[in-house]
């Protein structure tokens, strides 16, 4: 019997989850951050990308959640992983490949059950093309907006070819989120502090009392008015009737400044990992 794991590096760091197929569900999971600076604060662990430390949280993973782990022989685990950072995707693969039976596939565009209409599809985040698989699912409506509010912002569009029955990634918009606007400040400007934007909750009060008050109001004046001016333009286009799917960490934030209709839905990444684990498992892709 094959047990799928689902692992997403991004660019703020790493997801991994059980893919339960037999009930379509996401199993336990867990986050592991990065870290962009020695001595970088925040409330959690954090590790350089490139540095093997942070796969003793993947052991303490299987053993607190009490998964099928990698001492178990009696499955085969298949590893689903999306990634845009290689420098994390070197470590991950040198783990999976001293475990016992288990096996790693790097997903492409090619994988999906998704048409790209696009330059070059090879060059797409897979992360965007995963989310925008798992929004199919979750609303019958075409078009789509679909974003994903994380380090980096994509606000991405999804048509219907209905001929062919079958969805198509258009492209979209991407531009930098909350905490790689304060990162790019404090790096970029001799007298800015680097802030790190854990502790924002919402839209800070103005104005700003001080410099890293100030720029937390800029930054998160920024992200939400860049996402609501591009969901406004593609209304303009093509009807203010169309739904924009929010996700990411920073999602439930940005949800109340965009216009309905709007749905915030949860780990849209992890979720297009499980249909598509489903799909390989019923031999369909």
């Amino acid at each position: 019997m094959l047990k799928y794991i689902g692992v997403d590096i991004g660019n703020s760091g790493l997801r991994i989850a059980e893919l339960d197929i037999a009930r379509r569900r996401l199993g336990a999971m867990r986050r592991i951050n990065w870290r962009y600076a020695p001595g970088q604060p925040g409330n959690d662990p954090r590790y350089q990308p490139g540095d093997s430390a942070w796969l003793a949280e993947l052991d303490d993973f299987f053993s607190t959640e009490s998964l099928a782990s990698q001492t178990d022989a009696t499955h085969e685990h298949v590893w689903l992983v999306s990634c845009v950072r290689r420098d994390a995707l070197a470590v991950l693969e040198s783990y999976i490949a001293r475990l016992p039976a288990c096996r790693m596939e790097l997903i492409t565009h090619r994988r999906l059950p998704l048409e790209c209409h696009v330059q070059s599809p090879e060059k797409v985040g897979i992360d965007r093309l995963l989310a925008a698989v798992a929004a199919a699912t979750l609303s019958p409506e075409r078009p789509l907006i679909v974003v994903q509010a994380g380090s980096a912002v994509t606000v991405d569009w999804l048509s219907r070819d209905s001929q062919r029955g079958q969805d198509v990634f258009e492209g979209g918009a991407i531009l930098p989120g909350i905490p790689m606007m304060l990162r790019l400040l404090g790096k970029g400007a001799d007298m800015l502090p680097e802030i790190d934007a854990d502790d924002l909750v919402d839209l800070p009060e103005l104005p700003g009392k001080n410099t890293e008050q100030a720029m937390s109001c800029g930054a998160a004046s920024a992200f939400v008015g860049g996402v609501a001016h591009l969901i406004e333009r593609y209304r303009a286009e093509y009807g203010q009737h169309v739904r924009a799917i929010i996700s990411g960490g920073d999602g439930m934030r940005l949800a109340p400044h965009v216009p309905e209709p709007v749905s915030v839905e949860s780990h849209l990444v992890q979720r297009g990992l499980l249909i598509l684990a489903g799909r390989i498992d019923s031999g369909t892709s």
